[in-house]
């Protein structure tokens, strides 16, 4: 979070990464529907200054995604990291989690 300033600021400068700068494309195209649906976001992320940073979480999402998807391959460590993570939890309530947003 103390970054973001700094990292808007930089954003116009920052070289995109291939894989995004196809993903872009590809939206753009019409590929997967709504062409003029998606434009306004492609423009925002693309020359409005990205102010959400997606391009700069492209990489790491990429990266999160590929590990996830191996360890889903072994069903049984995913299962218990499923469990554990469950059970990790505690107590959620939606009334604490919008009163600790609105602070």
């Amino acid at each position: 979070a103390d970054e973001v300033p700094r990292l808007r600021g930089e954003r116009r400068a920052l070289k995109t990464d291939p894989r995004f700068d196809k993903v872009v494309g590809l939206i753009r195209s019409g590929l997967f529907g709504w062409e003029e649906y998606f434009a306004p976001i492609m423009d925002a992320i693309t020359t409005g200054g990205d102010y959400y940073l997606v391009a700069n979480d492209f990489v790491p999402y990429i990266e999160a995604q590929a590990k996830v998807d191996s360890l889903y391959r072994d069903q049984a460590a995913w299962n218990r990291m499923s469990i554990m993570s469950a059970a990790g939890m505690g107590k959620f309530s939606t009334d604490r989690t919008i009163a600790e947003y609105a602070k």
